[in-house]
């Protein structure tokens, strides 16, 4: 794309020249006025550089400036002196010109330089501005996927949190996405050029916390060896993320609020008070009215956070969502992973994917789908390859544990000598049970695969993702959606690991 360059001077002859120099360059596209009031009416257009004589008649060129400064503080501005106005051009500088030439033969040279590193500049802050786009769109509201009546309350919810500066406090079950809410919220409000940092308060250990929200100076506390910068510090400017808020201890919650209200904070073995302006967004999976009533919540710290709640659904409220998760889900691994390209989810596959409730939401359904990629031995997942054989009777925990902890379950739990699994109250692991009744499972969406064990199918799911994560056993693991120790156990049972 060509540089739209603006040039202004009632001297129609050096206008001609200055322009006739630039378009020898073919990235240039140059347009000429004679005047202030020309060029004021064409600014809309927003040229990316202007080149504006200083003594003009009528509105002259340092007016022309600070109009330029005022309604387009984006667009540079390299003014154009004579000789003896060298004084009126340092002073245009100081109102917020980029730089200036003289109207003189060796300037001209000095032109060429002074253009082409205000354009490089321009260049730079395109390709930033496309990267916050970028990044704005994939947080932003179009960036997530549902359109389930429940979903579309979210949407509305995030537009109307992004129009002030109160505190957001998302609720939600486990897995509904409350991190990708408060990124869409941050970026899509008037606080996106700031940072955006997150604390888990769940993964902190409680005696580190404060150092890590308010920071810390060196030699505070055994192992302080330098001075910290907490993330609140961290933050401003932008938008702190305190996730899992009720995991915080209620000395803590006191400090807490007191830095919100103060706008203020001291870190820890530190004696000056430092000011920071960051909004919170905070998020819980946590009933925080029952914690108050029970002590382990300040009510007062409840109204400084929740400002501005918002609900998540859980994706069993979200029934329509369901296949549009699924595909996009599905979609994203394959191009991430193009060993699995021609696959494709079967039409019994998506029903029974339809019909489960998921109480895991949306990081279960994750999980499910790309295990089901990894364990796949055809083009065409089946039911089987999600790691169930009845979605509506998957296991006797069924209502209480998601598909990865029932897959966990089905790998070490009893099998009695019929058909149904028995209680989970017994402990004996699967792998100690003799096989002389094995359970049997049907493999494909139509049988067609044929009947098969369920030792069978779980040595056929273990050596398979083993080999595709290149023997790397945590990936293994993870994939499968079972524990490391258990993946060990089971590597040595089938004799599977070098």
């Amino acid at each position: 794309m060509k540089y739209r360059i603006y040039v202004v001077d009632d001297d129609r002859h050096y206008a001609r020249m200055l322009s006739y120099r630039l378009d020898k360059n073919a990235n240039y596209h140059v347009k000429v006025f004679h005047s202030g009031e020309e060029v004021l009416k064409a600014l809309g257009d927003k040229p990316d550089l202007l080149l504006l004589d200083i003594m003009m008649p009528g509105i002259d060129g340092v007016e022309v400036l600070r109009q330029v400064n005022t309604r387009y503080p984006e667009i540079p501005v390299i003014m154009v002196s004579a000789q003896g106005v060298i004084d009126t051009a340092v002073e245009a500088m100081k109102i917020g010109a980029y730089d200036y030439i003289t109207k003189g033969q060796d300037d001209l040279v000095k032109l060429d330089s002074i253009v082409r590193n205000v354009l490089e500049k321009v260049s730079l802050e395109r390709e930033v501005e496309s990267l916050r786009t970028e990044v704005s769109e994939k947080y932003q509201v179009s960036g997530m996927i549902g359109d389930s009546p429940a979903m579309n309350n979210v949407y509305r919810m995030i537009q109307k949190a992004t129009r002030g500066d109160l505190t957001v406090a998302i609720q939600g079950e486990s897995g509904t996405g409350k991190e990708l809410v408060a990124k869409a919220i941050h970026y899509a409000s008037g606080r996106k050029r700031g940072p955006f940092v997150i604390v888990n308060c769940a993964a902190i250990p409680r005696d580190l916390m404060e150092s890590e929200f308010f920071g810390h100076e060196k030699g505070s506390f055994t192992g302080a060896h330098a001075r910290k910068i907490g993330k609140f510090e961290q933050a401003d400017g932008g938008t702190i993320f305190l996730d899992e808020i009720g995991e915080l201890d209620l000395d803590l919650q006191a400090k807490l609020l007191r830095a919100l209200q103060e706008g203020e904070l001291t870190r820890v073995g530190g004696s000056d008070t430092i000011e920071f302006n960051a909004r919170v967004i905070s998020a819980t999976n946590k009933d925080v009215v029952t914690m108050i009533r029970s002590g382990n919540f300040r009510e007062d710290l409840y109204y400084r956070l929740f400002q501005f709640p918002v609900p998540l659904p859980p994706l069993r409220e979200r029934e329509q969502d369901v296949l549009l998760l699924t595909n996009y889900i599905f979609r994203e691994y394959i191009k991430a992973h193009q060993e699995f390209k021609g696959k494709k989810i079967s039409l019994a596959a998506h029903r029974a994917i339809a019909n489960h409730t998921w109480p895991g939401n949306v990081r279960e359904l994750k999980s499910a789908v790309e295990r089901a990629i990894l364990m796949s031995d055809s083009q065409e997942i089946s039911v089987a390859d999600l790691m169930i054989t009845d979605i509506n009777t998957i296991s006797p925990w069924a209502d209480r544990m998601t598909l990865a902890e029932a897959a966990e379950r089905s790998f070490t739990a009893p099998v009695s000598s019929g058909s149904q699994l028995e209680s989970p109250s017994i402990s004996t692991p699967l792998s100690d049970q003799s096989d002389d009744n094995p359970v049997m499972l049907e493999v494909g969406a139509d049988g067609n695969d044929g009947i098969v064990s369920l030792e069978e199918l779980k040595h056929r799911a273990v050596e398979r993702s083993y080999r595709l994560c290149d023997g790397n056993v945590d990936r293994a693991a993870v994939q499968l959606g079972i524990g490391r120790a258990t993946m060990y156990r089971l590597l040595k049972k089938y004799d599977i690991m070098e």
